[in-house]
C-alpha cells in the first residue's frame, strides 16, 4: 500500500501485529557529502559529536563508514559511535573461526562501548542486516543499557523453519559462499552474495574498484552466516526485548527478510514499522529516505527519555554480558 503519487515511505502495521506505526512520514534531510574523516576516528570505530550516545552497526561486507552520512547529520545533537564488527574495517580477522558465534560480535561491541561510554548512560542503536541481528542480541543481553533500536531488516534466520523455502535459499547461498571462499574464488563468492541480496546483475553493475573491495572482504561471510544461525534460540529471546524498536523493510527485498520482518513485528513487544520502495541495501541505495525514518524515531525516543526521570541510571559494565 502506498500513497498516490508519493515516493515517501509510509508506516504500516501488518494485521494481527502488536506493532504501532509512525504517525507521519518524515522528510529526508538535505543531502550532505560523505564524511571521509570524521572527528576522533580510531581503529575499529569513529566518534563524532556530543550528547546522548547513538551506536551504529553495519551490514555484512560493510564497515563503520557505511553510516558516515547519517553520522554527519546526527552528530550535531548526539554522540555518534560507529563500530566495525569482527573481521571488518580496521578489525583483525577472526582467530577462532570454528567456535565463532553472535556473542563474539556482542562482546566486541560491549568492550568498545565500555571504553567509550559512561556506565550509567543508555544507548540508541542503529543497525542494518547482520548488524541488526547483533543489535537485537545486544538488547536482549543488556536490557538496561539499550534505549531504542532502529533496525533495517535484521537477518534473524533462526526464526524460520528449516524447511521454509526462503530459509532453504539462504542456506544454499551460505553453503555456496563457503565453498567459493574456501577454494579461493573470492570474486565469485562476492558475486553470489551481492546478487542474492540486490538482484541478478547487481555485482557486475558495480565499478571494478568496488567489486575488488567487496571481494577482499568475503572471507568473513561464512562466519556471519554461522553466527546468524546461533541466535535467537527461541521466540522468547525476542519477546524480552522491550526497548522501543523501529523495524524498517523494503518492498523489493528478498522474501527471506520480508518474512523475518513480519515475524519480528509480532514478537517484539514495543515495535513500530516502516516500509518503503527499496531493496535490502536500502540504507545505502536509498539512504536519504531510510535515514529520515531513523532520525525521526531516535529524536522521538530521546525526547521521551529526557522527560522521564531516572532513565539514565543503574547499569554497570557487566550489563553488556548479562543474559
Amino acid at each position: 500500500m502506498r500513497a498516490a503519487n508519493s515516493d515517501r515511505p509510509i508506516a504500516r502495521a501488518p494485521m494481527e501485529s502488536n506493532a504501532t506505526s509512525m504517525a507521519a512520514s518524515p522528510q529526508p534531510a538535505p543531502a550532505v557529502n560523505v564524511v571521509h574523516d570524521l572527528p576522533r576516528a580510531r581503529t575499529g570505530y569513529f566518534v563524532a559529536g556530543t550528547g546522548m550516545p547513538v551506536v551504529m552497526l553495519h551490514s555484512s561486507l560493510g564497515s563503520k563508514g557505511q553510516w558516515s552520512v547519517l553520522a554527519e547529520q546526527m552528530s550535531a545533537r548526539y554522540r555518534v559511535i560507529a563500530l566495525d564488527l569482527c573481521g571488518y574495517g580496521d578489525n583483525p580477522p577472526v582467530a577462532s573461526a570454528a567456535s565463532f558465534t553472535l556473542d563474539d560480535e556482542v562482546r566486541l561491541v560491549g568492550d568498545r562501548l565500555d571504553a567509550l561510554i559512561e556506565p550509567h548512560l543508555r544507548v540508541h542503536v542503529i543497525a542494518h542486516s547482520y548488524g541488526g541481528l547483533v543489535a537485537l542480541r545486544l538488547a536482549q543481553r543488556a536490557r538496561g543499557r539499550v534505549a531504542s533500536l532502529a533496525l533495517y531488516e535484521p537477518v534473524a534466520f533462526r526464526l524460520l523453519a528449516d524447511d521454509d523455502p526462503a530459509n532453504v535459499d539462504v542456506r544454499r547461498l551460505s553453503e555456496r559462499v563457503a565453498r567459493l571462499v574456501a577454494s579461493g574464488h573470492r570474486h565469485a563468492a562476492a558475486l553470489a552474495f551481492v546478487d542474492f541480496w540486490s538482484g541478478n546483475g547487481s555485482f557486475a553493475a558495480l565499478p571494478l574498484p568496488a567489486q575488488s573491495a567487496i571481494a577482499r572482504r568475503v572471507d568473513k561471510l561464512p562466519l556471519d552466516f554461522q553466527a546468524a544461525r546461533s541466535w535467537p534460540r527461541n521466540a522468547e529471546d525476542l519477546r524480552v526485548v522491550a526497548a522501543p524498536t523501529l523495524l524498517v523493510t523494503g518492498d523489493r527485498s528478498p522474501a527471506v527478510v520480508r518474512r523475518i520482518h513480519r515475524m519480528l513485528v509480532r514478537l517484539l513487544p514495543n515495535a513500530r514499522v516502516a516500509a518503503l520502495d527499496a531493496g535490502h541495501m536500502g540504507p545505502i541505495t536509498d539512504s536519504a529516505r531510510v535515514n529520515a525514518w531513523i532520525e525521526a524515531f531516535i529524536d522521538e525516543c530521546a525526547a521521551r527519555d529526557a522527560r522521564l526521570p531516572g532513565v539514565r541510571g543503574g547499569a554497570s559494565r557487566a550489563a553488556w554480558a548479562a543474559d
